[in-house]
């Protein structure tokens, strides 16, 4: 068996090289910023971009200088225990141009990335048989130790997206936020209120279960839980046009932009060719889905289970 005490003095290192990594790729970015030289960029500005520039205390004037706060940004913006929404990450989506040099930190940076991130998922495995809130106690302690108590894992393990090799085009597109609801049991919110506070030292959590006890039977199918994505995700395409007239295009999903693509420029440090989209997706023209007689408020909401009305 692993010895978790082993594992957990292999995380601060590896979180310490994160974060100098994060600030090399900083630099050259802000090198890119004051440069003579102008490096094309194309920044979406919806609302929950805005908001994140104001977090960072940075400018869409700036745009390489907004994009190395946002990848520098480890640490949770709000204090912990503040209220906030512990898995809400800051996003601004867009592209950037940028010359091999930076790509390379940006590569060095994301196996800094998933050094980090493996480390934390096998010591918690190591820890499989414990409680998760003393699992999640246990790595809290271990960032503290390691000098950073404010540490956003979300934040630490996402990857800076890139284009490996420089497309003729890149495509474009607003992927709208969905909603998705499920029935759950009374079992289920039962087990998973219990995980969420194994020793019953949370009177929240205390309270949801006697709130879950108190369901009658005739309401206990009427359970959903409704997990919403908040926010609409920019998907970028690279598309490579074939040289061969046999071959046909190839086409190569990169992924959805929550930070700025960086993109290999050419030797004016330009983008390829790119399709340009609004800041936010245009209103839905489709006939609004007519979800179940949802409560407005969630019944039990630490597992965002709400109760079904009758119509």
């Amino acid at each position: 068996m692993t010895d978790y005490r082993e594992l957990a003095r292999t995380i601060p290192p590896l979180l310490e090289q994160l974060h100098r990594g994060a600030s090399d790729l900083r630099d050259a970015l802000e090198q890119l910023q004051d440069a003579g030289k102008p490096w094309q960029h194309y920044l979406l500005q919806p609302p929950f971009a805005q908001e994140a520039a104001q977090t960072l205390q940075a400018s869409f004037e700036r745009p390489f200088s907004l994009a190395a706060a946002l990848y520098a940004q480890l640490d949770y913006a709000e204090p912990l225990g503040s209220g906030a929404d512990a898995r809400a990450t800051l996003q601004i989506p867009g592209l950037l141009a940028v010359p091999e040099k930076t790509l390379n930190l940006a590569r060095q940076l994301n196996n800094h990335k998933e050094a980090f991130a493996n480390a934390i998922a096998e010591y918690r495995s190591a820890l499989e048989a414990r409680p998760m809130a003393e699992r999640d106690r246990n790595v809290r302690e271990i960032l503290a130790g390691a000098g950073y108590p404010r540490a956003h894992l979300r934040q630490c393990y996402r990857l800076v997206l890139l284009c490996r090799e420089r497309p003729d085009a890149l495509t474009l597109s607003w992927i709208k936020a969905r909603k998705s609801i499920r029935k759950v049991t009374v079992e289920w919110c039962e087990k998973k209120l219990v995980q969420l506070d194994p020793t019953g030292a949370d009177p929240g959590i205390q309270y949801q279960r006697q709130l879950l006890a108190g369901v009658p039977k005739s309401q206990q199918e009427d359970l959903r839980q409704v997990q919403v994505q908040s926010r609409p995700n920019l998907q970028v395409a690279e598309i490579f046009f074939s040289q061969e007239v046999d071959e046909e295009e190839r086409y190569h999903q990169v992924g959805y932009s929550s930070m700025p693509v960086l993109v290999s420029a050419n030797e004016a440090g330009q983008l390829p060719e790119f399709t340009r989209v609004d800041h936010q997706p245009s209103a839905s023209r489709r006939r609004q889905r007519r979800d179940l007689a949802i409560a407005n408020e969630p019944f039990l909401p630490a597992l965002r289970v709400f109760l079904r009305q009758p119509r």
